[in-house]
């Protein structure tokens, strides 16, 4: 009798198991999309692109850094806050938030090197000396550091104060691997803005040590003095369409081919009148190339889902792909 009991268990449990497991025996493939490769050919074709004369892209990027700045680790929660995952085709990257060091930030350094390299990007650092509010240790004409003497240009604008801040920004670059600066000109006149340019001619000019590092100057208010045009490779102007509207043409003495109009993805993520930055060109000739600052808002803002969609489509607006 007890045998005919666990018989009928034994048999009631596959009956069961057979009900649960006879539903569907299919299998199934499950489709991962793997991340998309290139060949070493499309990295020369995008390095060579670069490299050309053509409209450029120009982007203040900042969230490869932790929100309260540059200082302290940051472990990156999406590929919107990699430098990897901007858009290849970018040409140049304003570091405001600060500079990746192997030692501070190692995965923002290495992807930072890796766009370099493979990628052709260039990347500025952001001389913010907004209203001449900087600090910092006097350098002579051989990048000896002084750490006994600090300059502070809010009380001390003489010539000598001014191209020691010029030399500690070149020094700046060369010591951090990145490709040149970007002076901030708000709150600034022009005749201290132009011995800053002057004494960095000496060092990134045609004739000077680091010839292919970058000179760049961005405004909001303000123009920056025609006298620093033939030492600046960009103008950069904070054309925010919230703040300004539609802002093109180049200021008294500037030419067109060095204009960079950028619209501020962090008032309008969407992209706001970027297109038309990129669409727009001047009577004769043509623009420099149009950007965005807060770039990283825009990589969630897309409608065909793909990051970046306002700032890759600008790209493509000023520098068609041409079609085989």
């Amino acid at each position: 009798m007890k045998i005919r009991i666990l018989s009928s268990v034994a048999i009631l449990a596959a009956m069961t198991l057979g009900a649960l497991t006879s539903c569907d025996t299919d299998e199934e493939a499950l489709e991962i999309q793997g991340l998309t490769t290139y060949d070493e050919q499309y990295f020369a074709n995008l390095r060579a692109f670069k490299a050309s004369d053509h409209e450029i892209s120009y982007a203040y990027y900042a969230d490869w850094a932790p929100i309260e700045g540059a200082s302290g680790y940051k472990d990156p929660a999406s590929w919107g806050e990699r430098i990897k995952g901007l858009p290849d085709s970018l040409d140049i990257v304003n570091l405001w938030m600060g500079i990746p060091t192997p030692e501070s930030h190692p995965i923002a350094y290495e992807d930072m090197v890796y766009a370099q390299q493979k990628l052709g990007t260039r990347f500025v650092f952001h001389a913010d000396a907004s209203n001449y509010n900087h600090q910092f240790w006097y350098r002579d004409e051989n990048f000896n550091v002084d750490q006994s003497r600090v300059i502070d240009l809010s009380s001390d604008r003489s010539e000598e104060a001014l191209r020691a801040y010029a030399r500690w920004a070149v020094d700046t670059v060369v010591k951090c691997g990145i490709d040149g600066v970007d002076f901030d000109y708000e709150g600034w006149s022009g005749d201290p803005m132009y011995i800053v340019a002057d004494e960095c001619n000496k060092y990134f000019g045609p004739d000077g040590q680091w010839p292919e590092k970058l000179f760049i100057i961005d405004y909001f208010g303000s123009n920056p003095p025609a006298s620093c045009e033939p030492y600046c490779d960009y103008l950069v102007s904070q054309a925010y369409s919230q703040q300004v509207g539609f802002r093109v043409g180049a200021p008294s003495g500037w030419p067109d081919e060095k204009m960079i109009y950028c619209e501020s993805f962090g008032q309008k993520p969407e992209g706001g009148v970027i297109w038309d930055y990129a669409a727009w060109e001047p009577a004769t000739g043509h623009k420099g190339g149009c950007g965005a600052y807060y770039l990283e808002r825009n990589y969630y803002h897309a409608t065909n889902g793909v990051p970046y969609q306002a700032m890759r489509e600008a790209i493509q607006i000023m520098n068609p792909a041409l079609k085989k």
